[in-house]
């Protein structure tokens, strides 16, 4: 094992270590941030595998400017707040009922939010004659169960789940419009598992305990990480079972695995993690030219038409200087291919300072909004190491949504 993951994971123990003591927030953006980032580089510096590569020093460098730029970004906002006194975890829980939004209101946007799902389900149903998960090519499928507008509306599966419990939690009468909205969010749940797309589950799984770690006595720390255990196993159990025996060999020889045969079952979640890394380490070294906001702002393309036409025109290549089947870079590598060296430090500091500004908005004067909005953010953050969901087009919508809803709903 190398220093650096030596390193690494002794930073990962160190923040749970923190992360027991009674006044520490679990979801604060600087330690969620860090843990992920200590964990992501720990595991790649592993090079288990023979896709991966040595880094030289100025790839190290340009790979920690991003999350070393979101750290100063939240540490800045928390020099500013360190002398105020700021509502504690447990004051929040104890005056909840001071964020309960008008009960009636979340019922109907519930209920109108999920007429639009089905709505949208069906219509797409329609166009393409087949639901992904009973296709013969799930792949294809799953990317072409869509359509341009209305199939914005599937997303809203995180808003009606959400919103459910909001309103089980604020709303202490009405159990026949409790049970139904119950109903409601399983079966839309239910519907777009069988499109087979991830992200929104993920994302209202984390909304949830957001909400309920803010509003309730029921997640702590400890309850905190027992589910997030229960959920990898059973999101890994659940895709070993999909993939088989064969596969994941399969899977294991494609990803040139040093250890042993026996431990194939370990390649999809190593790879799926450390690959990021390894893709955005070998593309800053041959990138020449960048798109100056292009993959930034890609809601603005998708939105108005033009995402495909400005591909086309300019060549622009998805995913460029791939060896392997394993295509996503990190969030760093979108700033940096549209901006270099310079977006990979302005735009990361800026969101650090942005998400803590929020955190520390909600501990100084909690409202039911500011939980949600940072739970979507929380989102963007631990997903860094894979993506960067804040311009994709889903996700600007589920925020947007989220700003209507909010206005609607409160007292």
């Amino acid at each position: 094992m190398s220093w650096v993951s030596v390193i690494s994971f002794i930073g990962c123990l160190l923040i749970i270590a923190i992360s027991f003591r009674n006044k520490s927030d679990i979801f604060s953006p600087g330690k969620v941030f860090a843990f992920v980032w200590f964990l992501a580089i720990g595991l790649t510096d592993l090079k288990l595998s023979r896709l991966q590569h040595e880094w030289p020093p100025l790839v190290w460098i340009q790979l920690l400017i991003g999350p070393l730029a979101f750290l100063i970004g939240t540490g800045l906002i928390y020099t500013i707040y360190l002398n105020r006194n700021v509502n504690s975890i447990g004051a929040i829980r104890n005056n909840r009922n001071k964020l309960a939004p008008n009960n009636n209101r979340v019922f109907i946007a519930a209920v109108v939010l999920s007429v639009l799902f089905i709505f949208s389900y069906i219509i797409i149903f329609l166009k393409t004659g087949e639901i992904p998960l009973f296709s013969s090519k799930p792949g294809v499928a799953r990317a072409n169960f869509t359509m341009f507008g209305i199939g914005l509306f599937l997303h809203n599966v995180v808003l009606v789940v959400f919103l459910t419990a909001i309103y089980i939690i604020f709303e202490s009468n009405n159990k026949s419009r409790k049970v139904f909205l119950i109903i409601f969010s399983l079966i839309i749940s239910f519907l777009y598992i069988l499109t087979l797309q991830r992200y929104q589950i993920f994302l209202t799984i984390l909304l949830l305990i957001v909400l309920l770690y803010y509003t309730t006595f029921h997640v702590k720390f400890r309850t905190t990480i027992v589910v997030s255990v229960v959920l990898i196993i059973f999101f890994f159990l659940v895709s070993s079972f999909r993939a088989g025996e064969i596969i994941i060999l399969v899977l294991y020889k494609i990803s040139q695995m040093k250890y042993s045969p026996e431990y194939a079952i370990f390649t999809e979640p190593y790879m799926y993690v450390t690959m990021n890394l390894e893709n955005f380490a070998r593309s800053i070294e041959k990138i020449e030219q960048f798109s100056y906001g292009y993959y930034t702002f890609d809601f603005l393309t998708a939105i108005s038409g033009l995402k495909h036409w400005i591909s086309e025109y300019f060549a622009l290549v998805e995913n460029p200087f791939l060896i392997s089947s394993y295509n996503t870079y990190s969030a760093f590598w979108t700033y940096y291919r549209d901006f270099g060296v310079l977006g990979i430090f302005a735009i990361p500091f800026w969101g650090g300072v942005g998400i803590s500004s929020l955190y520390y908005s909600l501990r100084d004067k909690p409202t039911l909004l500011k939980i949600s909005l940072y739970g979507m953010l929380l989102y963007g953050v631990i997903f860094s190491f894979f993506n960067s969901v804040f311009g994709f087009l889903w996700f600007v919508y589920n925020v947007i949504t989220l700003l209507i809803v909010f206005k609607f709903i409160s007292k």
